[in-house]
């Protein structure tokens, strides 16, 4: 019995896609050039790669997410991190 493997590549999703590009996008309501960046390993916002993994996992029928799907390089969210900085800094500290 094969043991299936913990995590796939999106590469790998997409060399095996049973779809076209231009359906994958539509179905995950993304354009052709945000599905075509997220394969090429270019940053892509994390909405954008949920919906991804999301239209993914229905085509495969198994589910992906960021956890066991790798080569996905997800943007990080700046505003988010300078209002996480902010609170460690105005945070009381305990003397």
């Amino acid at each position: 019995m094969e043991e299936e493997k913990s995590t796939t590549s999106i590469q790998e999703l997409y060399d095996d896609l049973p779809i076209t590009l231009i359906e994958l996008g539509e179905r995950a309501d993304l354009n052709e050039v945000t599905v075509a960046r997220i394969r090429d390993g270019k940053s892509t916002r994390r909405t954008s790669v949920n919906k991804l993994l999301r239209v993914l996992s229905d085509v495969y029928g198994r589910p992906f997410s960021l956890r066991n799907v790798s080569g996905i390089n997800v943007q990080v969210n700046r505003r988010l991190e300078k209002k996480e900085a902010k609170q460690q800094h105005t945070s009381p500290s305990v003397a």
